[in-house]
């Protein structure tokens, strides 16, 4: 059906309304979707089922539109030839030219001195023809691509022939790479992704240099495994330690099965060029949780360096470089109602210098079984219990097992709605058996009693308004615990880690605690409630000074240090932290630590911190992501040594973010290295930074 509109001559208005139905008819044409056409003047051909347009014309076919300055139009083949600042557009997009010969019924066809414009993914193509094959794909003779606007594209690639599959890649042969209108890379082939999901392909290098490192450069290959798999395979060269070569695997499976798994090989190869001290290290890691069939939790957090330098080298954070040792996890757990059983197996190495690894012990594997605090049929008490067994294991050195059993009973009491009172009494066993000289079995075991006291006192303040934060409840709850362990004599007993010498008991720990809670009100909206500071102070008294040798009490103090814990959270944005450890038999603080930080958006934001540890260390940080000088957005890092009064670390990322385009450029100064590095990435791909240790990929 052919519907014609804005006619010269009116009374030509009826007559082009019959006729081309009898011509659709008469050619037995399938197609019934319906052709509008506006034109300024309009003249049907019925011999040749062809309309002649001319003017300001208008074809519409769902949603296709075409407009040119002369037209003609065949309706039963559906062919458009049309002249004059011809645009066709559809959903996808638009294709501009000075000529374009058009089947209106698939929209393919030719134009020519053709320009071409996607908005998903923000595609541009220009030729001096331009062929529409099917829906997504498209052929351009003495053509260009970019993702960039503006008449002269920030860059661009040019080549005499290029094969474009939207959704897949744009194709070439003998091409070459502009910046504005200057050529400045030749590539005999290239095959760029023409879509803003992910896409397997090449990265584009980085480069950089180390003084600890040398001359750097890092090249990556992204390979789409499926929907829910990718991998990263990277190649690095040091011009000061050798050739490094990497794999990043990263998976998405069924009832959340999520993880990332990393290997990386760092090796001189034989080559003299490199330092004599540089020796071959790798290191792997593994992150996965999940669950596996049967309803069984995995949860695995594995790390492995074959090197202890090889956090030194390469490490990007003070967390990282500063680490003294590695440590992996294994664990699987399984639910039965109240019961839950959980195995681990946990391997560490110590990175210190004169670490003997051989007598490191690990535990494989450790098997714990709890059962979780349910009531005693209908009376008040309560039971839970709590076990474990573990082996023991290292290359030299005494290995052995130890199973420790805790079951115990509990109870809360309400007395007068003011006090809450939860007494539990416990009794705990330890079994030992060692590949030791001697008997190899031993065992202890004890009673433990504790009991808490806590009550709670709330005040609403009424801050009136019916909009923004209207009322703040402060809640304030005291509590103390009593905590008895008898003394008992462990000595004869294996030691493998702190749990085999339990200090006896007889002490009183006392807190108050302060919450903070505003509600905020919308009008039309349920409130919203947010905590906006936590107070916590607290502190213990040692009734019996807590030991294990009762001779000596010249070190030992009654009261305990006092701990501060501070919370503030005046904005959604805006967070304090405030904790420390207050020696009062010292008059000095033994910990100290305060934190403060905002979040205005991704690209805006800051955070400060003070740490000190005495007889240890004290240190500033801070850090701070500013866009106030767009399209320049940078991140600053700082941490300063207090108590050596020198620099520990100096970090500065710069990023230029253009509309298709963008440049990063870091400079790391810390204590025994500075680094610079550099990278180019170009609009509307998949963004990867990677530094040959480890590779971040954000989609």
């Amino acid at each position: 059906m052919i519907i014609v509109k804005r006619l010269v001559l009116p009374c030509v208005l009826m007559c082009l309304l019959v006729a081309p139905a009898a011509s659709a008819a008469g050619s037995g044409s399938t197609d019934k979707t319906p052709v509008a056409i506006q034109a300024d003047n309009l003249h049907y051909d019925k011999n040749n089922s062809t309309y002649s347009a001319s003017g300001d014309v208008e074809i519409v076919r769902e949603d296709t539109t075409l407009h040119a300055r002369q037209v003609d139009y065949n309706t039963a083949s559906g062919n458009v030839k049309a002249e004059g600042d011809v645009v066709l557009r559809d959903s996808d997009g638009t294709l501009t030219g000075t000529a374009m010969d058009v089947d209106i019924r698939d929209n393919t066809g030719v134009a020519t001195a053709a320009r071409g414009f996607w908005s998903q993914g923000n595609f541009h193509l220009t030729g001096d023809k331009i062929e529409r094959l099917s829906e997504v794909d498209y052929r351009v003779e003495n053509g260009t691509f970019t993702t960039c606007d503006g008449d002269i594209p920030s860059w661009k690639f040019a080549a005499s022939e290029l094969d474009v599959t939207l959704g897949g890649y744009a194709r070439a042969k003998h091409v070459r790479f502009y910046i504005h209108d200057i050529p400045v890379l030749y590539f005999p082939y290239i095959a760029y992704p023409v879509k803003s999901g992910r896409e397997s392909g090449f990265l584009l290098p980085m480069a950089g240099y180390s003084s600890k490192r040398g001359g750097q450069l890092s090249l990556a290959y992204y390979q789409v495994i499926a929907r829910n798999q990718d991998a990263t395979v990277y190649l690095d060269y040091f011009s000061k330690m050798g050739i490094g070569s990497g794999l990043d695997y990263r998976y998405v499976f069924g009832d959340n099965n999520y993880g990332s798994a990393n290997i990386y090989y760092i090796s001189d190869h034989g080559l003299s060029s490199f330092d004599d001290d540089v020796d071959d290290s790798y290191a792997f890691s593994w992150n996965h949780s999940g669950t596996l069939p049967g309803q069984v939790r995995l949860v695995a957090d594995v790390e492995y360096v074959s090197e202890k330098d090889y956090f030194s080298d390469f490490g990007k954070t003070a967390a990282e470089y500063n680490k003294d040792e590695v440590e992996s996890n294994v664990i699987l757990s399984r639910q039965f109602g109240n019961w839950t059983a959980t195995g681990l197996c946990k391997y560490t190495k110590d990175l210190d210098d004169d670490a003997d690894n051989d007598i490191t012990l690990q535990r494989l594997p450790e098997v714990q079984i709890d059962y979780s605090r349910s009531r005693l049929y209908d009376t008040p008490l309560y039971v839970k219990f709590d076990s474990d067994g573990t082996y023991f294991w290292r290359r030299q050195g005494v290995k052995g097992s130890r199973i420790a059993v805790r079951p115990a009973l509990t109870s809360f009491f309400h007395l007068g709605d003011v006090l809450n009172i939860q007494p539990e009494i416990g009794y705990s066993e330890r079994i030992y058996s060692t590949n030791d000289a001697g008997p190899g079995f031993e065992h202890v075991g004890f009673f433990d009693f504790s009991a808490r006291i806590s009550t709670r006192f709330t005040k609403v303040f009424d801050l009136g308004g019916d909009s923004g934060l209207t009322r703040i409840r402060h809640s304030f709850e005291p509590e103390v615990t009593y905590y008895y362990l008898p003394n008992k004599n462990q000595d004869r007993l294996p030691y493998f880690d702190d749990a085999d010498r339990i200090a006896n008991q007889n002490r009183v720990v006392y807190a108050v605690v302060n919450r903070f809670i505003g509600r905020y009100d919308s009008e039309g909206q349920r409130p919203r409630y947010r905590e906006l500071a936590y107070w916590r102070l607290s502190q213990s008294y040692d009734i019996w000074l807590s030991r294990h040798d009762r001779a000596d009490t010249r070190h030992l103090e009654r009261f305990s240090n006092i701990r501060n814990e501070l919370l503030l959270r005046p904005t959604k944005l805006w967070d304090w932290d405030i904790d420390f450890l207050y020696n009062p038999n010292h008059n000095c603080f033994d910990k100290f630590a305060a934190e403060t930080g905002a979040t205005y958006s991704g690209d805006v934001g800051f955070s400060a911190g003070y740490h000190y540890y005495r007889d240890d260390s004290e240190y500033l940080s801070s850090s701070v992501n500013i866009d106030w000088l767009k399209p320049v957005y940078a991140r600053y890092e700082y941490r300063y040594d207090l108590s050596e009064n020198k620099r520990q670390e100096n970090l500065l990322r710069l990023e230029y973010r253009a509309q298709c385009w963008s440049l990063f450029l870091s400079y790391r100064d810390r204590i025994d290295d500075d680094e610079f590095m550099l990278t180019f990435t170009l609009g509307n791909l998949a963004h990867f930074a990677y530094d040959g240790t480890r590779v971040k990929t954000d989609y």
